[in-house]
Order: structure tokens, then C-alpha cells, then sequence
């Protein structure tokens, strides 16, 4: 990055300043507009305030100073990130100097940048800060500053409410996911990461350029605005309780895979979800759906910023362009598309809840028996040879199959995402722990572990079929019994009596 500099203030020099109307003549205690006006001739600035209606005004009135005889030294912009975001393809072509005043209730632009929350400190910032050229993010050519979303964070965004925002400020964000949490909808998901595809289910995709979003979250202990690259997370479904216990590693950015959440970067992303389009929550504001082009323009804006070297401003740390991604893992699951979101009738809902749980437990069971194979082979395999090393992976894949299966009938569903028992792979690593004390044989054991995997997935096909889903019973026999047949053929019986019947 080229080394800051400081904005020309030569008297007179214009400061054109861009403030909502219902924020213009409160902007703080103490410090009004008046104050503002004061305090820019102060440094040097003939402030230009103009009376428009509102920020869908700003990118013009930013667009027209920039080509005027005389374009401003500085644009201050007053407003919360949806505000910011409104204005960030103008400044980026008319390449002036922005400077933050944070009046909105996340204000994480702001907070990545370290810019103060008090308006009054936020102009010393902009009147004796540092100009840093920052990235921009972009959704389909749309400039972004912060993170665009879909899934949950739509829902929560729709959630917020007015009153609870100005009273609780970035509570109110908490709030409202308190109460979309219950009936937040799984969706399937397809991302291509710098060429790298990757299918999953999810709750939420983020797509982000700085570093907070959501009133403090943060993306990723290293996310930065101005590295050259697109921080990716995923949040697959999870119960309740564990959305719960993921707030805090959320807001810390330390979430991970155990978590049920999955990490990559790249400069260009592509999201797509092939059931139906979903709504993009680009920077607290719903502005488009997919599927959507994610892209970068490095250091596209000048920004004024605390007179500090960059190491103590969070939100921009470089980072090493060549971090390698970490995709999930690919899960092909082709969909139909639909044109738009639609929402079941509560009787219909209340009818298909059967089924659902049924389904439910079904996709966790093979996918815990999938993982359990992977277990099995990466710190069992050495000791197991290669014939039970190739079985456990065709075992695993045939009941990645039936996860598969069932997520698919799931989504077609379309149910908000019900809590669900997640102790049961930690119940069983610990009586893998246990079981290993006693002294039984290896291949015994992991023909045991995979016995106790397979009754679960048999006993929850037939609940699957118990419940009028057939179709989905016959499916995902047939490769129960294809992984059935391997680990009768490949592995001793669980209770020491020779080979497995």
C-alpha cells in the first residue's frame, strides 16, 4: 500500500457533506449542524450542504461535484452502511476522498476502520486523519463496502425494528435473530471460488470485503479491507442451541468447520441456489437475488482514517494473497429452479412436520456414518490394511448417497430448520475413547462402530417410510444395502464370533 497521506485543506477548499434529512439536526448531543459547519471552516473548508431527499440522492450529487470546475478536497458522508454502500461505485469513479460520519445503528464500515462512533470525533478524524485506499466489494457490478448474505441475515434484516434500533442500537441486530432463529429455511447452495466449485446445504452464505458486519460480527480473525481478496463463510444447519453457543465464536470471527461452519477466499465468487432465487442482504439492505457474481476492486477508494499506522486499525492488516482456500466438502445436488421464494401454509406445515423429523434424522444418521468412516480410515487405517481402508470409502460413500437423498427431499419440503440432537457424534467419539480401554481387537471395534451406525440409518429408513415418504425409503435402500454387503464381506463380527453375519 502506498504510504497515507492527508487531504488538501487550503482555505476555501470545498467539503461537500451528504446526511440523511431525519439525521441532519441531531447528529449528537451536543453536537449539531451548526457545530459541524464551525468546525470544518475551522480546518480550513467551505462546507457544501446540499438539501437533498434523501441517500438515493447521494451518488449523483457525488458524481456531479466530482465533475464540476471545482470538485471537493472531501465528501463526508453521514449515515449507517446501507448509506455508505449507496455512494461506493460514485466515489469510487470520481476518485475524492470519503470521510465517515457513523449515524447508523451497526456501523461497521466505521468499526473496521476504526473510525470513532462519536460524531464529533469522527471529524477529527476526517479533518487530521490519514487518506488509506481501501477494496470494494461488488454483486453483479454493484459496489459494496462491508458483506452481502443470504439466508438468515435476510431474515434477520426483515426482522429489525425500527424502535429497537434507535433505543438498543447494535443489540437490536441480537434481538431480531432471537426471533427468526426458530424459522430460519435450509437451502441448497452451489459456490465457485476462484474456479474451485463446492456444493452444500446451508443457513447462511456471507460474502465479505471488510471485516464486521451484522452490528460486530467478524468474518475472520485476518479478514481485512484492503488485502485484495473475498472472505467466504457458510453456516450449515444447526440446531438451536448450537446457533446459540456459535454467537460468541461468530462475533469473534473463530467459528470453524467443528462449528458447523466453513471457511474460503478467492477474488471472484459465484453463488448460486439451484432450488430457488434467494434474496441478498448487500450491506443491511435487500437489493437483489440470486444467482450472483461476487468481484473486487482493489483499493478503488480513498478514505480518511485514524492518523495511526495501519497494524492498529483492525480492519486493515494485509494478509498473504496466497492463503489457500478451504472449501467444503462437495455434496452434488441437482434442483430444479424456481422463480421465487414461497412460504407454506401453516396446516401444510403442521402436516408435513412427520415427515420432516423423519427426514431429519435420516440425513444425520448416514452423515454421521459417513464421518464416522472417514474416522475410521484416517486413524484406523494404517493398521487395517488397504482392502478395509477401500471399504470404509465406499461404505462412506454409499451413505453419503442417503444423506444426499434425504437432503434433497428435505429442500424440496421447504420447512423452517427444526432443532435437532447434535451430542451424538461427541456421545460417540467418547465411546469410541471408552470402548479402546478395554483392550477389544481394532477391526472389532471399527466393525462395531459401523454396526451401530448402520442400525441407525436402517432404523430410520423405516420411519422415513412409516411416514408416507416411499419413494425416498427405496432410494436410499438400495445403498444401504450396497454398504451393508461391504461390511459384512470386509469386517469380523462386532462380537468376536468370526466374520459378520
Amino acid at each position: 500500500m502506498a504510504a497515507p497521506d492527508r487531504p488538501s485543506a487550503a482555505p476555501g477548499r470545498r467539503a461537500l457533506v451528504l446526511i440523511p434529512p431525519r439525521k441532519r439536526d441531531r447528529l449528537a448531543k451536543g453536537f449539531d449542524r451548526d457545530e459541524l459547519e464551525r468546525r470544518l471552516i475551522r480546518a480550513g473548508f467551505r462546507p457544501d450542504i446540499p438539501d437533498l431527499d434523501g441517500p438515493d440522492a447521494f451518488p449523483e450529487a457525488i458524481r456531479t461535484a466530482g465533475a464540476s470546475a471545482e470538485p471537493p478536497a472531501l465528501v463526508m458522508v453521514g449515515g449507517g452502511d446501507g448509506t455508505l454502500s449507496a455512494v461506493a461505485d460514485a466515489m469510487a469513479e470520481t476518485g475524492l476522498t470519503l470521510a465517515i460520519l457513523p449515524l447508523g445503528t451497526a456501523n461497521d464500515l466505521a468499526r473496521t476502520l476504526a473510525i470513532p462512533a462519536d460524531p464529533a470525533q469522527a471529524v477529527d478524524v476526517a479533518l487530521k486523519g490519514r487518506v488509506r485506499q481501501i477494496d470494494i466489494g461488488t454483486v453483479d457490478g454493484r459496489g459494496f463496502f462491508n458483506v452481502a448474505s443470504i439466508g438468515l441475515s435476510v431474515d434477520v434484516a426483515e426482522a429489525l425494528d425500527g424502535e429497537e434500533k434507535r433505543r438498543f442500537g447494535p443489540l437490536a441486530y441480537l434481538f431480531a435473530l432471537f426471533r427468526v432463529v426458530t424459522r430460519h429455511r435450509r437451502f441448497h447452495t452451489v459456490l465457485t471460488v476462484d474456479n474451485r466449485r463446492v456444493e452444500m446445504r446451508a443457513i447462511m452464505v456471507a460474502v465479505a470485503n471488510g471485516r464486521y458486519h451484522g452490528g460486530g460480527l467478524t468474518v475472520a480473525p485476518d479478514a481485512a479491507i484492503d488485502d485484495g481478496r473475498l472472505d467466504v463463510y457458510v453456516i450449515e444447519p444447526v440446531s438451536h442451541w448450537r446457533m446459540a453457543l456459535l454467537l460468541p465464536a461468530l462475533r469473534l470471527g473463530t467459528a470453524d468447520a467443528w462449528m458447523g461452519v466453513h471457511r474460503m477466499s478467492g477474488r471472484e465468487v459465484r453463488v448460486e441456489t439451484p432450488s430457488k432465487p434467494k434474496r441478498i442482504n448487500v450491506d443491511g439492505e435487500i437489493l437483489t437475488k440470486t444467482p450472483a457474481s461476487f468481484g473486487l476492486k482493489r483499493r478503488a477508494i480513498r478514505v480518511m482514517t485514524p492518523d495511526r499506522p495501519a497494524a492498529e486499525l483492525p480492519g486493515t492488516r494485509n494478509r498473504p494473497d496466497n492463503r489457500p482456500p478451504s472449501p467444503p466438502p462437495r455434496a452434488p445436488h441437482p434442483a430444479p429452479p424456481e422463480d421465487q421464494e414461497e412460504q407454506m401454509h401453516p396446516e401444510e406445515e403442521g402436516l408435513a412436520t412427520e415427515a420432516e423429523i423423519a427426514l431429519q434424522d435420516l440425513a444425520r444418521a448416514a452423515r454421521e456414518g459417513v464421518a464416522l468412516t472417514e474416522r475410521l480410515a484416517l486413524h484406523a487405517g494404517p493398521h487395517l490394511g488397504e482392502e478395509v481402508v477401500a471399504a470404509l470409502g465406499r461404505i462412506g460413500g454409499a451413505w453419503g448417497r442417503i444423506a444426499i437423498t434425504a437432503d434433497e427431499a428435505l429442500d424440496a419440503m421447504d420447512l423452517p430448520t427444526r432443532d435437532a440432537d447434535d451430542d451424538r457424534a461427541l456421545i460417540e467419539d467418547v465411546v469410541n475413547w471408552l470402548e479402546g480401554l478395554v483392550g477389544m481387537p481394532l477391526d472389532q471395534r471399527v466393525s462395531q462402530r459401523l454396526h451401530q451406525a448402520a442400525t441407525r440409518i436402517e432404523i430410520a429408513i423405516e420411519e422415513v417410510r412409516q411416514v408416507g415418504q416411499a419413494r425416498v425409503a427405496e432410494v436410499v435402500t438400495a445403498a444401504y444395502d450396497e454398504a451393508w454387503s461391504l461390511i459384512v464381506a470386509s469386517l469380523p463380527d462386532p462380537d468376536g464370533g468370526g466374520a459378520s453375519d
